[in-house]
């Protein structure tokens, strides 16, 4: 009898502490996976992975595009490439033949938490009841850096128009050559769109439909710091989540223990970087080149994905089987 109104407590405590659009659906827990991501050295190229499948739904090469487009109802949030280090900056100018140069510029990028209010390309539109208008002023984007280090160019951009769930621009190169008046729309099955610079301009859609992937692993710019406390953009190499997901993070619990009553406690944030890229960390000397990334194994990332299925993950390594960085290896179970 003391057995039963336990097991009636407990399952009471369950469902009290998740939201209605946080149940659990019935399942099994799964199985310990192991996977590794083949980012490769130099980490050419963003993944997109589905934890339920265990597997990389989609990939590309992380230079092919240059800004994304978000999709979701009347949102007009636009965003830089953070993988190629992507930085812009607004002119006072209404007309590319103003702009000349990049004299002065006040550079700006994405913050890598994804908070709409820290966005590079702001104020371009302003939306008051039924009147909508627009800055009219000429950006110029630097479209950050190849994988091998190589410049990609800038470019002029001027943001134009919204209407019909349909972005409208022009962009040209800093000479005034190769000018285009283009436009992209909105696609419901998908959180953002892709556009990039190159050949002309061209929609090329690299994120996978929404719903379908988890965590991408790629490269991207954040906000570091000196040892004076200066900030400063910085380049990394990690891990972000997709929209519908949220992660905690646990460093008290042993990996191989954890269970689902464990996540009622738990923070859990829809940052995009909340694993980021310090769940390793460098053991060495940077400076003479003496080193190594080495997992924090000891640390639990608790993931509730777009199904409301719960995982426990942790990583375990970031070299592949004959020492070479850029392949993220881990283990996870769904709990």
């Amino acid at each position: 009898m003391k057995q039963l109104i336990y097991t009636v407590v407990i399952i009471t405590l369950l469902t009290s502490c998740f939201k209605d659009d946080e149940m659990v659906p019935k399942h099994d827990p799964g199985d310990v996976i192991v996977d590794t991501i083949a980012m490769t050295q130099y980490y050419n190229y963003q993944l997109y992975y589905n934890l339920n499948d265990s597997n990389v739904v989609s990939s590309n090469e992380r230079e092919i595009f240059d800004i994304n487009f978000e999709c979701v109802d009347t949102s007009t949030v636009i965003r830089l490439n953070t993988a190629n280090f992507a930085l812009i900056a607004e002119t006072d100018f209404k007309t590319f033949e103003q702009v000349n140069d990049t004299v002065g510029l006040e550079w700006h990028f994405d913050k890598s938490d994804g908070d709409v209010d820290s966005l590079a390309i702001n104020n371009w539109i302003n939306i008051d009841g039924s009147d909508t208008t627009y800055s009219d002023r000429v950006w110029v984007l630097d479209r950050g850096l190849s994988p091998l280090g190589i410049a990609l160019g800038l470019k002029k951009v001027k943001f134009t128009k919204f209407e019909n769930n349909t972005f409208f621009f022009s962009f040209c190169n800093m000479d005034n050559s190769d000018l285009h008046e283009v436009y992209v729309s909105k696609d419901p099955d998908y959180e953002y769109v892709q556009y990039s610079l190159s050949n002309g301009g061209e929609k090329i859609q690299t994120e996978p439909m929404k719903n379908t992937w988890d965590l991408l692993f790629t490269q991207y710019t954040t906000l570091l710091y000196t040892n004076e406390g200066q900030a400063y953009p910085y380049i990394v190499n990690g891990v972000l989540q997709s929209k519908g997901t949220k992660i905690a993070i646990d460093s008290t619990m042993n990996f191989e223990d954890i269970v689902l009553s464990d996540t009622l406690g738990l923070e859990f944030s829809k940052k995009y970087d909340v694993i980021g890229y310090d769940w390793k960390r460098i053991e060495g000397d940077v400076e003479t080149g003496n080193y190594q990334y080495v997992a924090r194994t000891e640390w639990n990332y608790i993931i509730r994905d777009n199904n409301s299925f719960y995982y426990k993950l942790r990583f375990i390594g970031f070299y592949n089987k004959v020492g070479v960085k850029g392949y993220p290896s881990f283990e996870y179970a769904r709990l």
